[in-house]
């Protein structure tokens, strides 16, 4: 993939890359500026700079590597980034599932009848979430790692109908409750 074409890089990134690769002559530096920062076409920076059009060429070779390297170190930080984001995410809405299941339990206005609409709303809903997080293409490996995991947790007891509602509820609240510690303890740095 070509990452350098002309009038594309700012100088400050031009001067990163070059920092990172070989040594180089300060009228190569110059030509490699008025082709990559300028827009200048390669022969014109060539001749302006007094360098000579292979000198230049193997210039921006060199310096393509350099920054296919540095391209590729970004897209792993990016990628390390997004699943920290997603991983702060999915920790959200943990919290929000149990603060929504202990409200299911503190409401006294609530009959069971009522507590059922509730539990087959709440299971239908993270139903979807998983089937989302299994086809979504932009899922991360963490909401497939944890999300996922974590909803079919909570929905195992609510769809027992074997036991009372507000038992199923206290069930699935236990299981979250311990994946909200298990995902609290990754964030945590790890002490040796």
């Amino acid at each position: 993939m070509k990452y350098l074409h002309k009038g594309s890089q700012s100088q400050e990134r031009l001067d990163a890359l070059l920092s990172f690769g070989k040594s180089t002559s300060e009228d190569i530096k110059a030509a490699l500026g008025d082709y990559l920062v300028r827009g200048i076409s390669k022969t014109n920076a060539a001749t302006l700079n007094g360098v000579q059009g292979p000198n230049l060429t193997r210039a921006l070779k060199r310096l393509e590597v350099v920054a296919g390297k540095f391209e590729n170190a970004l897209e792993i930080e990016w990628y390390s980034k997004r699943q920290d984001m997603k991983l702060e995410l999915i920790k959200e809405r943990v919290d929000a599932l149990l603060v929504e299941l202990n409200s299911l339990l503190a409401s006294l206005e609530y009959s069971d009848d009522d507590l059922e609409k509730h539990t087959c709303r709440i299971i239908n809903r993270l139903e979807l979430e998983i089937e989302h997080i299994g086809t979504s293409k932009r899922s991360t490996e963490n909401e497939h790692c944890y999300m996922a995991a974590v909803y079919q947790e909570a929905i195992t007891p609510l769809a027992n109908r074997d036991e009372h509602v507000t038992d199923r509820i206290e069930n699935s609240i236990q299981r979250i409750e311990y994946w909200q510690h298990h995902l609290a303890n990754l964030s945590r740095p790890k002490i040796r």
